[in-house]
């Protein structure tokens, strides 16, 4: 099930990635840099061309970059993040990823996320794993938290006020180490392959970690997602399963 729509994200992932790199990866054009987002011409054009090759499945797609005039988690949709860590790209930091995930009922039933500069390519179905450059991948064992690898960041559409970041602070400092990527996407993939135990994120978009989540579960991890303050927007946690209830 579903096996015609995983090989088609993933064509369609690489086909996007090499794109990118001839066209954008030295310069993608900055569009807009107001507040704590930025738009490149980059994003748009990584958008149409998924799109473009998504939409012979007849499944609606929703896309960063779309005009998403409706949504609801449980629906049979796309959900796509064109690049995921456009600011990393502007700067020219390796973490940036085209990320393409199938959902339906509610749950990620496949994902692709493709880093941009370093071509690792991480891929999730359904019932059949997860994969870094088709070797099958597994989360890690660790099960304290004092030992545990954090993934976690600041996303452009969250609280920044004291009390929100105070209590950001009160969550995460019993770990081991905290690691901040500007990436979403790759930040689950590196939970799925064991490099981090727990991902975590308060108002995170959708299409920020649609990818990863399939990569995490698969991999044989587990996921809380919890409605955000606006419509595209949720709270996250990811982990190897055991630690799901430490965050």
């Amino acid at each position: 099930m579903y096996l015609s729509e995983y090989k088609i994200a993933k064509n369609i992932a690489s086909d996007t990635v090499r794109m990118l790199q001839q066209n954008f990866l030295s310069n993608p054009e900055v569009l807009n840099n107001h507040g704590k987002d930025i738009k490149t011409e980059a994003d748009f054009a990584a958008h149409e061309y998924i799109v473009e090759g998504l939409t012979t499945t007849g499944i609606p797609i929703i896309s960063e970059e779309g005009n998403n005039t409706e949504f609801n988690l449980s629906d049979h949709q796309w959900i796509i993040d064109p690049i995921d860590g456009t600011f990393n790209l502007s700067r020219g930091f390796g973490m940036s990823a085209v990320s393409i995930s199938l959902w339906d009922k509610g749950v990620p039933v496949l994902g692709v996320i493709y880093n941009l500069f370093s071509n690792e390519v991480f891929n999730s179905l359904q019932q059949c794993g997860s994969f870094k450059s088709d070797h099958k991948i597994s989360v890690s064992r660790t099960k304290n938290k004092n030992e545990a690898v954090l993934g976690t960041g600041f996303p452009s559409g969250r609280d920044y006020s004291k009390k929100s970041l105070e209590k950001f602070i009160i969550n995460v400092q019993n770990y081991k180490k905290v690691r901040m990527l500007g990436s979403a996407a790759l930040m689950l993939a590196y939970v799925s392959c064991g490099f981090f135990d727990v991902y975590y994120e308060e108002d995170i978009y959708i299409w920020d970690v649609a990818a990863g989540l399939s990569l995490v579960s698969e991999a044989g991890g587990a996921y809380v997602i919890t409605p955000g303050d606006s419509v595209f927007k949720y709270n996250v946690i990811a982990s190897n399963n055991v630690l799901i209830d430490l965050v």
